[in-house]
């Protein structure tokens, strides 16, 4: 999986943390209050507690900090029980559940009209999200609506065939072009303002998301990183047994 980078950039860490058993309660006013004066500059979207003594979960730009007020250290990384269940991990996901209600769908690139719903943020460029194209080409029980994170760092024309597949009337049809790399020699043109525009709000919704990599799915409101067809293929397919129990008369 492709790494799209972070607006803020902190020293990662691994941590492993025992759960206060008495839990601690959401922050108080005290601790937003402290947060604010030490980091003035940080947009910050929720604040909340963790159930660790002293540490308290920050959100902002779509990805989950940790504040400690003693000393008012900023943590970025993971947490983990001493079962090795991840916490942050399963946090995210909640978020992303709640952000995810709230998605333009509109503003994504439109295709078929199955029954399972799949949500995607991708990189025509990127060779997972390639893979991930050629395993929903051949089926025929997804509606599929794709939103783009392009890493130009690694990619620097991923953007430019972006602005081109959103400027397309037929967007469909040229996101399937790009993606089987019929225009990887071709000169695209530079984007018109309104390209531009469509490519920053696609980036913009990306990390509102929490993106942090490409691809990244939400099949039927599960979150699915990289291009893991098993489990993706095990979501559709599970939705479609659901659907058979359900027509079977009961006795």
């Amino acid at each position: 999986m492709v790494p799209v980078g972070f607006f803020l950039s902190f020293c990662s860490f691994a941590a492993i943390f025992a759960l206060n058993a008495g839990g601690e309660p959401d922050p108080s006013t005290k601790v937003i209050e402290a947060f604010k004066k030490a980091y003035p500059h940080t947009q910050v979207e929720n604040v909340a507690g963790t159930g660790i003594t002293g540490l308290s979960e920050v959100v902002t730009g779509g990805n989950i900090l940790y504040f400690a007020p003693e000393g008012n250290y900023l943590f970025f990384g993971e947490i983990y029980t001493p079962q090795g269940k991840n916490l942050t991990a399963a946090r995210q996901e909640e978020l992303a559940a709640i952000r995810l209600k709230n998605l333009p769908l509109d503003l994504g690139v439109k295709i078929g009209n199955g029954r399972n719903r799949v949500i995607e943020f991708t990189d025509p460029d990127c060779p997972y999200c390639r893979k991930a194209e050629r395993f929903f080409k051949c089926r025929r029980d997804v509606t599929r609506y794709v939103f783009f994170a392009p890493l130009v760092q690694l990619h620097p024309d991923s953007e430019r065939k972006v602005a081109w597949i959103l400027s397309s009337k037929n967007r469909e049809k040229a996101f399937r072009e790009v993606m089987a790399g019929e225009h990887d020699k071709d000169r695209l043109p530079q984007p018109d303002k309104r390209a531009g525009e469509l490519v920053a709000r696609h980036r913009q919704l990306a990390t509102i998301m929490g993106v942090m990599g490409t691809p990244l799915f939400w099949v039927n409101g599960r979150m699915v990183r990289g291009a893991d067809i098993p489990v993706i293929e095990k979501l559709l397919e599970e939705r479609r047994w659901g659907e058979e129990q359900s027509l079977k008369p009961r006795r």
